[in-house]
């Protein structure tokens, strides 16, 4: 559910314009209108929890109804801010339009300013309708559940079960185009950045918050196919979240009596790669609605740079692997639109997943009986072992 208000041209100047309400991030590129079946969303930079099995965010297995034994996360990450989501938010944006010819040149490549803007989103995390701003909308499974998880099992998680804090994030994009607006004629580079102040769930619970994080990235758009052919675009991102941020999962190995405690942060860097091409062959492919087709590819990786500590795990129980939870995935994916108009259409479509998740095996497997890293299968390898996932959908598709 969104419910916001706009108000444009302040003062009479294109500089000042102002959303507030539940809206989407002003984020590199929309996911509200993503055509992909099975999976939240396309991209892993926009859903990743730091700590928790991206294979269960974004693998494709939980759509398909197949459930993991164990909750999937050996620490937790008080940052919960995912670019996929809604948030309440106050937003200001202006732009401007450096030349309304310059931004209709229809050219492979252009150096002719068509417009410059800036967006800068105000998040409280403490949101509308009784969740928190930034964790709330597709893509969110539920939030730390006080120790509890959907199956009753300690340390899990449970929909619907928020952890409010009375801090705040602030969310800024700034782009600037070339011969165009970058999605389907022209060039667009942007840079984005994250500050938010947050707790370790779940302390955060209710207080002031404790520490700040931060991410920063940057995005480009590329067209070398004009109006629609082959649309490229892509973005990287690094994110800090510090010390303050973690709280230690019972299913960590050596976390068995809870004593764990973080004593250093998470840094992570991940980055995306898409390709849109749309065949116009004379007779067969039409350039746009009924006959017309779209293929996909898409390429995510995310590496962990460093992975958090802790003190006070048991005897014998190492830390973290540096690879735990690192990430490569890609998506292929045809779209036939047997009819098309300006408000609906019917395609047929055909799409492929892959993705592995490293590390992560002994978290989804449910072997919290052997966590306190006695046991010969946690012991060596098997416990980080990765984990495959491999979607195939296919089927009719009506939009409205």
């Amino acid at each position: 559910m969104k419910l916001w208000v706009r108000f444009n041209d302040l003062f009479n100047t294109t500089w000042l314009n102002i959303y507030a309400g539940k809206t989407a991030v002003d984020a590199p590129f929309s996911n509200q209108r993503n055509v992909y079946i099975g999976t939240s969303s396309p991209w892993t930079m926009y859903d990743f929890q730091p700590g928790t099995a991206e294979v269960m965010n974004n693998g494709g297995a939980t759509s398909a109804g197949f459930n993991f034994l164990g909750v999937g996360a050996l620490y937790y990450d008080g940052d919960m801010f995912e670019l996929n989501n809604d948030v309440t938010s106050i937003r200001y944006f202006g732009y401007h339009i450096n030349s309304p010819a310059s931004c209709m040149t229809q050219k492979a490549f252009s150096l002719d300013p068509c417009e410059t803007r800036l967006s800068v989103s105000f998040i409280p995390n403490s949101g509308l309708y009784g969740s928190n701003s930034g964790v709330s909308g597709l893509g969110v499974a539920g939030q730390y559940n006080n120790g509890q998880n959907n199956n009753g099992q300690i340390g899990g998680v449970a929909a619907g079960n928020n952890y409010n804090n009375n801090g705040f994030n602030y969310f800024a994009h700034l782009t600037q185009s070339f011969g165009g607006w970058g999605r389907t004629n022209g060039e667009r580079i942007g840079v984005f950045a994250l500050v938010g102040e947050g707790a370790a769930v779940p302390g955060g619970g209710g207080t002031n918050p404790s520490t700040t994080y931060n991410r920063e990235g940057v995005d480009v758009m590329l067209n070398p196919i004009p109006n629609g052919g082959l649309n490229i675009f892509g973005a990287w991102e690094i994110a800090q979240d510090p010390t303050g941020m973690i709280t230690a999962s019972p299913f960590l190995l050596g976390n068995s009596a809870g004593s764990a405690v973080a004593t250093s942060g998470v840094e992570y860097m991940t980055w995306l790669v898409q390709a849109d091409w749309q065949p116009t062959f004379g007779g067969f492919f039409a350039q746009s609605g009924t006959n017309s087709n779209m293929i996909s590819l898409i390429y995510n990786q995310l590496n962990m740079m460093q992975q958090p500590t802790f003190s006070g795990l048991s005897s014998g129980a190492g830390q973290l692997p540096g690879n735990y939870d690192n990430v490569l995935a890609f998506t292929l994916s045809d779209r036939y639109w047997l009819w098309g108009s300006d408000r609906a259409d019917i395609s047929l479509f055909a799409q492929y997943q892959f993705m592995i998740n490293y590390g992560v095996a002994g978290a989804l497997s449910g072997w919290e009986t052997a966590a306190d890293g006695s046991s010969n299968i946690v012991g060596n390898k098997q416990f980080f072992g990765n984990v495959e996932a491999n979607n195939f959908s296919v089927g009719i598709n009506f939009a409205y």
